[in-house]
């Protein structure tokens, strides 16, 4: 979402020994860091090598790379790299790196199977090849689990290479302050000890190895940033600060997902001022190749060397098992999915790279924001969206239930890698008190959707971090621990309605507000269930048919238990607006909006405004319109039949709410065996919680969960906070619905449904 803001930005050395111009690599030799490697450990090569190459990081001017072969015979090609050693300190409180010795060319290897290995090194240039004499080294077994993969048995899930299940369960964590990388020295062990095993990390812009140096040298906030070189030249300061923090995960067993470049590498402006097109390296003003942003995604030598960079990456990093895959982008809408896929297929080694790949060992791949064509791309192992509200939204546990079961179409698995209150600002500006109650809804509604990984909210280090609100995820990481992931492939379940059997039955008002702005309604037709939750969207904006780009004719499906009345909350009325509304396909009231000022008498608005541009009066009426709905099913129906358009603030159904209907969010998962639940108080959200309202528990319910075999079951309740099981329960499911018993919320509960004996 936001742009990198913070770097430590540093000067590259690139010098090595000169030979003389005509002459060939000198490669004298390769020495080993150890020479038994435990299974999915590392084989690192120091080489002595000469080379008087242009660009070390480019294999047209100098291509160093080792052949492994395993002892089943495969072969695996891993480009060497170019590597500076540093060291950090804490200078008033701010990182400095500096360096502790000359640039070394070194090769990364991790061996995925037990047995004696061998590997030929080579060194290429224009001139000619250079090699050293076939070598050995032997591989023990070992306890890792190895690289995470799509779960081919149950495709909605990852897996490690022996296996097992790997859920995610953590947060962004995409840059450091002004500490640098000692700031994840306290945020990844905190996220440990709580229960995480995952972070994202952005290596973009200045936070990255690839950058460009403003024209004038200098750079307000880092003295150091000028020594970018530019445009297929990588800071190897930087690429070991990145290296860093993926050892640090690594001894806190935290994987992690690197986001290679943003959105805002393509724009200039932009609310945070994040727009970077005019430091981009590929930028034709500091080098580069393109002309206009949009050139990034088919000009040749763009894509070349944004492959020269993935080839660097991926040989210096690729062998870390605690690399959890490769995001290309964040939030590049205008991302073709021809280059994704030339992307994906370079690293995977499909379509005309099949010979090459970039990725030995295949990591993951994914991008956003992606399409439905960028989702079905064979070589792209997951999807991937982001979810932000302006303060309105009150709830992301049903926003998460909806994006898992939408993005299940693609038979892949998905996650919510960023979501937050406010796009503006962090969720700590809704909740002063560090309750992390959107925080929470958002971890344990991923899991029981059907997601792969918890849902990651954004606001990691000024909010999660100073708030300490790592707590959060020990309950869930608990419990996904506790689940058998392997039996078969895990589905959505369908749940009843609950119903609690209290005396007597009252009835209360229900409030929606209006979630969309100007603009064509997306869901016209909503329904509302007794318990106030629905399907659709409260519309914001009614248009007329002067617009029928923009216009639909809004329906609202009910059911009173017992007379009530639709009250339309009307906002504002350009121009002017007839509203007819219709019960059940009759049209029962109709009533004309002026906006302009009356010839004479009291205007109906509270006020209006000249509109010069639009030539028009927009006024706010801030009133109520109130249907009569009898007892029963009915269909409502907004129709603004005349004038131009009127906005709703939102509607209220009285007398609608029943008590025998508990207003519960229940999401249930099963894979044919067993089955896992979570049952949340829909008024336990963050923007209750903001507004200090009394949250009331629901009453003791029933509900019924289709998608099991008949038989006796037993059903754990676990603590969503803690992680621990309260108490067990039996429960019998008869002609394939099992009676689920559930318990007064005051806030949630999560189950796993076992089968009994």
């Amino acid at each position: 979402m936001r742009s990198c803001i913070q770097s430590s930005l540093i000067p590259i050395l690139l010098l090595a020994s000169a030979v003389s111009a005509a002459a060939k690599p000198d490669l004298i030799s390769a020495t080993p860091n150890v020479t038994t490697v435990p299974r999915y450990g590392l084989l690192q090569l120091n080489l002595n090598l000469h080379t008087d190459a242009a660009n070390p990081f480019d294999p047209a001017d100098i291509d160093v790379e080792t052949t492994f072969k395993s002892p089943d015979g495969h072969v695996f090609k891993v480009a060497g790299f170019l590597y500076e050693p540093f060291s950090n300190h804490l200078v008033d409180g701010s990182e400095s790196i500096t360096s502790t010795g000359k640039p070394v060319w070194m090769v990364r290897f991790t061996p995925n199977v037990p047995g004696r290995w061998s590997y030929h090194v080579t060194a290429t240039d224009p001139t000619g090849t250079s090699s050293l004499p076939v070598s050995q080294f032997k591989v023990i077994d070992s306890s890792s689990s190895g690289f995470i993969r799509d779960d081919p048995k149950d495709p909605y899930y990852f897996m490690h290479s022996d296996g097992q299940i790997y859920f995610p369960v953590g947060e962004d964590m995409c840059w450091p302050g002004k500490q640098g990388t000692f700031d994840f020295e306290k945020w990844l062990p905190d996220l440990h000890k709580a229960g995480g095993n995952w972070i994202r990390l952005w290596i973009c812009e200045e936070n990255g190895i690839e950058w460009s140096a403003p024209k004038n040298g200098t750079d307000t906030e880092n003295s150091d940033y000028s020594s970018y070189q530019g445009p297929g030249f990588y800071n190897l300061k930087m690429a070991w600060r990145i290296g860093r923090i993926l050892r640090l995960a690594a001894e806190n067993r935290v994987n992690v997902m690197l986001c290679l470049d943003s959105y805002s590498e393509l724009t200039t402006g932009g609310y945070f001022g994040e727009g970077a097109w005019p430091g981009n390296p590929y930028n034709a003003a500091n080098g580069g190749p393109c002309s206009a942003p949009l050139a990034t995604w088919t000009d040749p030598t763009a894509i070349k060397l944004y492959q020269q960079r993935l080839r660097y990456l991926t040989s210096r990093f690729g062998w870390r098992t605690n690399l959890f895959g490769w995001e290309f982008w964040n939030e590049a809408s205008t991302m073709p999915t021809s280059w994704m896929r030339t992307m994906a297929d370079y690293m995977a080694g499909k379509g005309q790279y099949k010979n090459a790949p970039a990725d030995p060992y295949q990591h993951l791949v994914s991008t956003t924001y992606g399409s439905p064509d960028i989702w079905k791309l064979p070589a792209v192992g997951f999807s991937m969206t982001h979810s932000y509200g302006e303060g309105t939204i009150k709830d992301w546990s049903p926003v998460v239930n909806q994006d898992a079961l939408q993005n299940r179409a693609y038979h892949k698995p998905h996650f919510m890698a960023e979501f937050g209150i406010d796009w503006r600002k962090p969720d700590a500006a809704y909740d002063p008190d560090g309750k992390g109650v959107n925080l929470h809804n958002g971890l344990w509604s991923a899991v029981t959707s059907g997601d792969a990984a918890t849902a990651m909210l954004w606001w990691w280090d000024n909010y999660v971090a100073p708030e300490n609100l790592y707590w959060q995820f020990t309950g869930v990481s608990r419990f996904v621990k506790a689940v058998n992931w392997n039996q078969g492939v895990w589905k959505p379940l369908q749940t009843t309605q609950p119903v609690a059997h209290t005396t007597p039955v009252s009835y209360k008002d229900l409030t929606l507000g209006s979630e969309t702005g100007w603009g064509k309604d997306p869901e016209p037709d909503v329904t509302i269930k007794p318990d106030g939750k629905l399907t659709g969207i409260i519309p914001g904006t009614l248009f007329s048919p002067g617009k029928p780009d923009l216009r639909t004719l809004d329906s609202f499906h009910v059911h009173f238990r017992q007379p009530g009345d639709l009250i339309l909350h009307i906002d504002q009325v350009s121009s002017s607006a007839t509203l007819q509304v219709s019960l059940d396909g009759q049209p029962v009231i109709t009533k004309h909006y002026d906006a302009a000022p009356p010839a004479s008498g009291t205007p109906e608005y509270k006020s209006t405004i000249y509109q010069k541009q639009y030539n028009n009066y927009l006024a706010t009426f801030s009133s109520d319109m109130d249907v009569p709905v009898p007892a029963g099913t009915h269909v409502i129906t907004l129709n603004v039949i005349d004038g131009d358009w009127m906005s709703l603030a939102g509607i209220t159904l009285t007398h609608y709410l029943s008590s025998q209907y508990p207003s519960e969010n229940i999401y249930a998962l099963g894979d044919g065996h067993q089955a896992i639940l979570w049952a949340q108080n829909s008024a336990h959200n963050w923007l209750n919680v903001y507004h200090t309202k009394t949250i009331k528990p629901t009453p003791p319910s029933i509900t019924y969960l289709t998608g099991l075999p008949d038989g006796i079951y037993t059903i754990q309740w676990w603590n969503t906070d803690t992680g621990a099981v309260e108490n067990d329960t039996e429960a019998k499911c008869l002609a394939g619905r099992l009676e689920v018993k559930l318990p007064a919320l005051q806030a949630d509960i999560a189950a796993r449904i076992l089968p009994r004996g």
